[in-house]
């Protein structure tokens, strides 16, 4: 019996093992993979052409379909795995699949099951570059099957918390927070099951890592519900006479605050001793994530600088060769739109860089203050950083998580800060893990950015000054929401809604300039950001 499994990679196996031969290539799994998909309804040949030879005239799209079958049936030995002639369906006597699996649990309702059967992305590291409406498929499966994951995980925790399994609640909504660590709604689940357990110190640190988190990664407030909850909590705990006898999450919380603070002390300790006689170092920075950030002065230059630390466990997942490669290509770039780098290295296995401090206010707090721009400021803004941009392109340097937090304006010009790093991570580690390294907010990343496509160019960057030109305008980045899952579906699935269906002030000139940036597909945005920032000038000029 062949039994083909398409959730965290595409495989075939024949009794337990994976099948070898024709019928193992990647884009024959994939179109057994589509017709498993249909869950028993036959796909038309039609629709199988229009998927993978979408460039190929009608004669040659469908030998080429037939070739395929053909060897794929004779790679396995059989010539009756498909069923059907106009259309075609799997042979259930003879294949099997999770994907089948799936839909039937789906169905009957069966959540444990489901959760059990989708063990990654569906078709996960599968990709179709020439093929783009099989890609759209795809990416539009992976969100489908996603969602299915998430509804039942949320469904078992909400079944274990009507019935009074408080421990068994907290291990469901412990997954949900994992995949989706901003929502409000799963965090708010988690919380209230970790107090019905007695640990509400827990639910405490859960609250705050959640607010950090949200602020972080979406750069908005997070839900008040969240506070809200947590100051109960936190009324409680006070007012609990017994609170001293069950000290076990509070004791692990300040064991953990004790070994950041250590870590601290030795990281300031090597930066003094190896960068001390060049740079005065100063406080450190909140920071999250890869980074380590200290403000420091800079004797040689004489001016404040920032000093980058990347963490110790990202580095040892580095390509180090690479990483510097990449760091020197940011190094070289000089603009005035640019936030330069100064200077990096690596001494002691640590690697670090030092960067300009930036001047004035950060579009992220010009934002959270006034929620919308005048029209005309965020033009120029959205100009300023193409201009930024543009330099960075040239020279084959992607910003890669470019968003509000990473522009300053000052004196009327915006700059645009630590271009190239994210991207010089994200290749430093592609091939070193097994796991993704994921770096950067959703609320800005480009469709092909959010599946993990590895070809991404300029025109991803594009997308995210789309995101940050339209929340400018609009107050809220498109398809805006605290389920990360919701904003990726309709990045993926759904045209952005016109940004002068929500202002009305924008002229039509500038809503297409807008909506050409937030193109679903790369080849219908803007090529680069030269052209992007040619177009806005022009709209700042007729103003």
């Amino acid at each position: 019996m062949l039994r083909l499994t398409t959730f965290g990679g595409i495989v075939l196996r024949q009794d337990g093992d994976p099948h070898l031969g024709a019928a193992s290539q990647r884009r024959r799994l994939a179109l057994i993979a589509i017709i498993a998909a249909a869950a028993g309804r036959p796909v038309s040949r039609e629709k199988l052409l229009g998927y993978f030879w979408p460039e190929s005239d009608a004669e040659h799209a469908r030998h080429a379909l037939r070739q395929s079958l053909h060897a794929i049936q004779r790679a396995l030995e059989t010539d009756s795995l498909f069923l059907g002639t106009d259309a075609l369906q799997l042979n259930p006597a003879l294949i099997s699949s999770d994907v089948q699996d799936v839909e039937e649990a789906v169905e009957a309702g069966a959540h444990q099951r489901v959760v059990g059967l989708i063990k990654g992305p569906f078709l996960d590291g599968f990709f179709a570059n020439d093929a783009p409406e099989l890609e759209r498929w795809v990416d539009a499966q992976r969100v489908r099957y996603a969602n299915y994951f998430i509804a039942s995980l949320e469904a078992l925790a909400v079944e274990a918390s009507a019935r009074g399994d408080h421990a068994m609640a907290v291990a469901w909504w412990r997954r949900l927070t994992a995949e989706q660590p901003t929502s409000s709604r799963y965090v708010l689940g988690l919380i209230r099951s970790l107090a019905d357990t007695g640990d509400r110190t827990g639910a405490l640190l859960q609250a705050s890592g959640y607010e950090a988190l949200v602020r972080e990664q979406l750069d908005v407030e997070p839900d008040s519900a969240v506070a809200e909850l947590a100051a109960r909590l936190r009324a409680n705990v006070a007012n609990d006479p017994a609170r001293e006898r069950t000290p076990g999450a509070a004791a692990a919380a300040a064991t953990l605050a004790t070994v950041r603070d250590r870590a601290r002390d030795r990281q300031r300790e090597w930066l003094e001793r190896t960068l001390g006689e060049r740079l005065v170092v100063e406080a450190g920075i909140p920071s999250r994530g890869a980074i380590v950030a200290y403000h420091a002065y800079d004797r040689e230059r004489r001016l404040p600088v920032e000093i980058r630390l990347i963490d110790p466990a990202v580095s040892a997942l580095a390509d180090v060769d690479l990483l510097m490669a990449r760091l020197d290509r940011i190094v070289a770039l000089r603009d005035p739109h640019l936030s330069p780098m100064y200077e990096y290295g690596n001494s002691d296995g640590v690697i670090y860089f030092t960067v300009a401090r930036p001047l004035g206010e950060s579009l992220r707090d010009m934002l959270a203050r006034e929620h919308q721009l005048p029209v005309r400021d965020a033009v120029i803004i959205a100009a300023d950083v193409a201009a930024g941009l543009a330099p960075a392109h040239d020279a084959g340097v992607l910003h890669g998580d470019l968003r509000p937090k990473y522009v300053f304006v000052s004196d009327g010009r915006a700059v645009v800060t630590d271009v190239g790093i994210v991207d010089a991570l994200s290749a430093a580690t592609r091939n070193r893990t097994s796991t993704a390294l994921r770096i950067g907010s959703p609320g800005y990343q480009s469709p092909e950015q959010l599946v993990g496509d590895l070809g991404l160019d300029e025109r991803s960057d594009v997308y995210s000054l789309g995101c940050m030109l339209y929340e400018m305008l609009a107050g809220e980045v498109p398809f805006a929401s605290q389920s990360p899952s919701t904003m990726v579906s309709g990045r993926l699935t759904s045209a952005v809604p016109s940004i002068s269906s929500r202002r009305d002030t924008v002229t039509d000139a500038l809503s297409a300039v807008v909506a050409r940036c937030l193109a679903r597909a790369p080849s219908d945005r803007y090529r680069s950001a030269r052209e992007v920032g040619a177009a806005l000038r022009q709209i700042a000029g007729e103003r």
